[in-house]
C-alpha cells in the first residue's frame, strides 16, 4: 500500500470530479478503482487529506499525477496578475479540496473522454459512454478497426472511430515527441475538434497549464466575474495565429496574459464553482461575494 500526501483540505473526490482522468476511474462505495489504461487495478481510496493506494505498483510521479498532488494549486497564486491574484486565492481557499488530476500517460483514452463530451454532460452521459465503449473493445487502438457510426446512436459516439483515426496517425506522433505546438495545430485540423476540444486536451493529456478549455461555466465566470467581455476562441483564428498575437478579440490570449501557468489551476477550481454554487443560486455561500469580488448584480 502506497500513502500519498497531500495538502490540508485536500479531497481526492473534489479533485476527479472536474477531471477527465475521472473517465478512467470507476467508484465503488469511496474507493476509486483504475479499470483504463495505464496501472489499470490501481484502487485508490480518500483518506483524510491523504490517499491510500493499493494494488499492482505504479510510478509514484504517475500516482501523484491522477490524484492531483503534484503541486498545491495556491503555490500559483504568484503567477497571477496582482488585479486578479485575490479572487485566485480566495476561490482555492472556498475550495480547497480540488487539485489538478490530469492524465499524460493515458493521453489516448483522455482524447476519446473529451471528444465525446462535445455538447453534452460530462457526469450523466459521457462516463457511461466510455464504459459501455470499452466493454465493446479492449484498447483505443481497436477504433481504427472498426466503424462506430453503425453502432451507437449519440452522434460523438457515432463520429468517434473516424475522428479518432486522424487522431491517431496526425496527431498522436507529437504528442509522443511532447510538441504542444504541433499537437494543437493537428487537433484543430479535424473535422469536428474546435479550440474547447483542443485547449482541454492540451491541459488534461499534456498538463499544459498555460492553456485552458473555454467552457461555458469559464465564460460565465470572465463575464460576472473577472469583468473580461472578450469572444470565446474560434477555429479559424486559432489555427493561424498564437495566443498573443490573434486578432480575434479573444478571452485565451487576455487569460493567458493575466494567469500564466496557473490558467489551467483556475479554469479547473472554477468549473468546480460554477456547478456547485452559481448554477444552484447560492451565491449565499460564495467566498467571492463575500469580499465583494463577484461583478454579478445580486
Amino acid at each position: 500500500m502506497v500513502i500519498l500526501k497531500g495538502w490540508d483540505g485536500y479531497s481526492l473526490r473534489l479533485t476527479l470530479y472536474p477531471s477527465f482522468s475521472l473517465a478512467l476511474f470507476k467508484l465503488y462505495g469511496d474507493t476509486y478503482l483504475k479499470y483504463l489504461g495505464m496501472c489499470r487495478g490501481l484502487r485508490i481510496h480518500d483518506y483524510g487529506y491523504e490517499v491510500l493506494i493499493s494494488g499492482d505498483y505504479c510510478d509514484i510521479d504517475y500516482m501523484r499525477e491522477l490524484c492531483g498532488v503534484l503541486e498545491d494549486p495556491l503555490d500559483y497564486v504568484y503567477e497571477v496578475d496582482p488585479r486578479f491574484s485575490d479572487i485566485y486565492y480566495h476561490l482555492f481557499t472556498q475550495w480547497r479540496g480540488v487539485g489538478l488530476s490530469t492524465a499524460m500517460r493515458d493521453f489516448d483514452y483522455v482524447f476519446i473522454a473529451i471528444f465525446l463530451s462535445k455538447r453534452t454532460s460530462y457526469h450523466d452521459l459521457v462516463l457511461q459512454w466510455v464504459n459501455t465503449l470499452f466493454n465493446i473493445i479492449s484498447n483505443p487502438e481497436d477504433l481504427n478497426n472498426i466503424d462506430t457510426s453503425n453502432l451507437f446512436k449519440p452522434p460523438q459516439m457515432r463520429e468517434l472511430s473516424s475522428v479518432f483515426k486522424e487522431y491517431f496517425y496526425n496527431v498522436r506522433p507529437y504528442v509522443i515527441r511532447g510538441n504542444i505546438d504541433d499537437v494543437k495545430y493537428n487537433l484543430l485540423r479535424i473535422k469536428g475538434v474546435g479550440p474547447k476540444i483542443t485547449y482541454a486536451y492540451l491541459l488534461h493529456a499534456m498538463r499544459f497549464t498555460e492553456i485552458a478549455p473555454i467552457d461555458t461555466h469559464f465564460i460565465y465566470f470572465t463575464t460576472n466575474v473577472l469583468g473580461l467581455k472578450y469572444g470565446v476562441p474560434k477555429k479559424e483564428f486559432c489555427l493561424r495565429y498564437e495566443c498573443s498575437r490573434c486578432v480575434g478579440n479573444c478571452i485565451m490570449s487576455m487569460l493567458r496574459t493575466f494567469f500564466g501557468r496557473s490558467l489551467g489551476y483556475l479554469q479547473t477550481v472554477v468549473y468546480v464553482h460554477d456547478k456547485m454554487l452559481c448554477k444552484k443560486s447560492r451565491c449565499y455561500e460564495c467566498i467571492l461575494r463575500r469580499y465583494k469580488l463577484c461583478k454579478l448584480k445580486s
